[in-house]
């Protein structure tokens, strides 16, 4: 005799995780990220930022940082590549 469980209908759907670090893009002219934990490197044409996960690579030309704090950073120049590596 089998038990008595609930219709799949009746669970409460699953609710994605929402990841540490998060990107916004603005028209490749600039990029806010959240969950910073570190700059590694950085120069007008590339930045390295360390994350939770791993470290983030930006290229660009005439990037510079406009503002840092609260784990997050904002970044304005011309965005070319946006490269994630794991740890």
């Amino acid at each position: 005799m089998r038990a008595n469980r609930k219709p799949k209908s009746c669970r409460p759907p699953r609710i994605p995780m929402i990841p540490k670090e998060i990107l916004e893009i603005v028209e490749r002219g600039q990029i806010l990220i959240s969950g910073v934990v570190g700059i590694d490197d950085y120069c007008p044409c590339a930045v390295r930022i360390r994350t939770a996960k791993g470290i983030l690579e930006i290229a660009g030309t005439a990037l510079t940082l406009c503002w840092a704090g609260e784990k997050r950073l904002l970044l304005k120049g011309n965005l070319e590549q946006v490269c994630f590596l794991l740890k």
